[in-house]
């Protein structure tokens, strides 16, 4: 879920504490599958909050549309993804944000290519979406588009970094209110570093950085094939010293405490989204965890 970002700091412990940070801007990310552990939860996470809802291939869109407005009686606000690629046609694209719009109150989307080899319909990528105005048509006010910390497995380096300079821009130009959402990455650092470059450029510009939630190392690596951050999963099994302790759960601790570590430093905005990976539960319990102070690391392993 995302508290504002723009919300003033104002830490019950203490003000210099990273994780104090590192909540405020706080996203969660669940499948069509997780609606009954949210529900479940729910008093563990914070009012008001924002859900993003994956676009996993083979579920339907009745399905996401469904979350979305139970999303809205829970109180939360539901963010679904808009997977480019996967949009068979204009009408099913209009057809698809309407459903959000009228029945679920949906003002927010985050748009994505949707990483299919050979598009179904005339939207090649995140940036037809935006330009084709029917976000805009439906009351979408807010839109985010990806990035990258560990790079794609499909599209080298200068072509992203022009994609999202072409998405920011087509948003500015359609009124719309554009930040980014990055995919996860098991380095604190490749996620500031990445972060850093961009905040160079845009340093208003809002980044919720994508971090794995607590789950086995076996989940994660099953995750990170699908999600194509090999490069950050091979760094992460060449550190020998976790040996066979990484095939305990493991949390983002260092993640975590890094965005709000850099947070506090540049006093940019930059908050935390977290993959549940179906672990709707596990994710709640450890973002109280964070929350209270009741550190846990003695149960967990740090990426």
């Amino acid at each position: 879920m995302v508290i504002t970002p723009t919300t003033p700091v104002t830490p019950d412990r203490d003000s210099t504490n990273p994780l104090v940070f590192a909540l405020q801007g706080l996203s969660l990310e669940i499948g069509v599958h997780d609606l009954d552990a949210l529900d479940r939860n729910r008093h563990l996470l914070p009012a008001n909050g924002r859900v993003y809802i994956n676009a996993v291939a083979g579920e339907s869109a009745e399905a996401r549309i469904a979350i979305a407005a139970q999303l809205k009686e829970f109180g939360f606000q539901p963010v679904p993804h808009i997977a480019a690629r996967r949009m068979r046609s204009m009408e099913e694209l209009d057809d698809y944000l309407a459903a959000f719009s009228e029945r679920a109150d949906v003002r927010e989307v985050l748009v994505i290519g949707g990483d299919l080899a050979e598009t179904l319909g005339p939207y090649d990528s995140a940036l037809d979406v935006i330009e084709s105005g029917l976000p805009a048509k439906h009351g979408i006010r807010r839109i985010g588009v990806a990035g990258y910390p560990d790079g794609h497995p499909f599209i080298d380096e200068a072509a992203l970094g022009s994609a999202l300079e072409a998405k920011l821009e087509a948003c500015g130009a359609g009124g719309i209110d554009a930040y980014v959402v990055t995919q996860f990455s098991f380095q604190a650092d490749s996620i500031t570093d990445w972060c850093r470059a961009v905040h160079e450029k845009h340093p208003e510009l809002h980044i919720h950085a994508g971090i794995p939630g607590p789950a086995r190392f076996g989940t994660l690596v099953r995750f990170a094939k699908i999600c194509g951050v090999q490069s950050s999963i091979r760094k992460l099994m060449a550190n020998k010293t976790m040996g066979l302790d990484l095939l305990r759960r493991a949390a983002p601790w260092k993640q975590i405490e890094a965005i709000g570590q850099y947070r506090i430093e540049t006093g940019r905005p930059l908050s935390a989204h977290l993959f549940t990976f179906g672990g709707v539960t596990e994710s709640a319990n450890w973002l109280q965890q964070v929350q209270t102070g009741t550190d846990g690391r003695e149960n967990d392993v740090d990426f």
